[in-house]
């Protein structure tokens, strides 16, 4: 991209969030009560929200993407995803929607507006009225919907902190006990799942491994079939 398309770029990615971030208050107040809209910048992944209106996940401006729409946003955020269900903060029930915003003659995301809403109410009174309705399931059935696992951080550090955990957790092996293919292989999985499009990332993940910056970057580079720098 030469300097003056860039240029050009970075004018529209500014022109569409002034846009959008225009639109975000009004829109939760026609929503009402229990919405939540927020304007994420896909050029700046450290830092993702750039408008926020309504009070459900209890974010403010500044605070980093959503685990799920990080891994969007690297798998080339193919279409939208609407009306899923996510875990709220202090477990309450929501649906999401991601609307991904993209240039138009290029086709790359800029921007991504989301819908956060609060069912937790709308659930339990569904639950309640299915129950004097509907006769009993069997046991092994349920009316419970998949959880995304979606996770609605403050900051960069509390979003890699949660994925990093979550991977660990997977591995089935304590970090005090792992050896190198272990680790290698939780970095090769928070790869994956796009915790290295995240600048402050690496420090996180090499705490987290009790190992250095470097050694996460070795890691990285031995993932990716490039010779490793110093020693692994």
């Amino acid at each position: 991209m030469t300097a003056l398309n860039s240029d050009r770029y970075d004018q529209k990615v500014r022109e569409t969030l002034e846009l959008l971030a225009g639109i975000s208050e009004p829109l939760a107040r026609a929503l009402g009560e229990g919405c939540e809209v927020v304007i994420h910048d896909l050029t700046n992944l450290d830092n993702s929200v750039y408008a926020i209106a309504g009070e459900v996940t209890g974010r403010e401006v500044g605070a980093p993407p959503t685990n799920l729409l990080l891994q969007h946003v690297l798998s080339g955020a193919q279409g939208d995803v609407i009306g899923y269900p996510t875990s709220l903060p202090d477990g309450r029930t929501g649906r999401s929607s991601t609307i991904i915003i993209r240039e138009p003659e290029s086709g790359t995301p800029m921007a991504a507006l989301c819908l956060n809403i609060d069912v937790t109410n709308v659930k339990l009174a569904h639950d309640m009225l299915g129950s004097l309705l509907a006769t009993p399931p069997p046991v092994a059935e349920t009316s419970e919907e998949p959880d995304t696992g979606e996770v609605f951080p403050h900051t960069v550090s509390e979003l890699t902190a949660q994925i990093v955990a979550e991977v660990i957790s997977s591995a089935d092996v304590p970090v005090e006990l792992m050896k190198k293919p272990h680790k290698l292989e939780v970095v090769a999985e928070l790869d994956r799942r796009g915790v290295f499009q995240v600048k402050e990332a690496v420090a996180g993940v090499a705490s987290a491994l009790d190992v250095t910056r470097y050694t996460i970057y070795n890691y990285i580079n031995e993932l990716q079939g490039r010779a490793p720098e110093g020693q692994s």
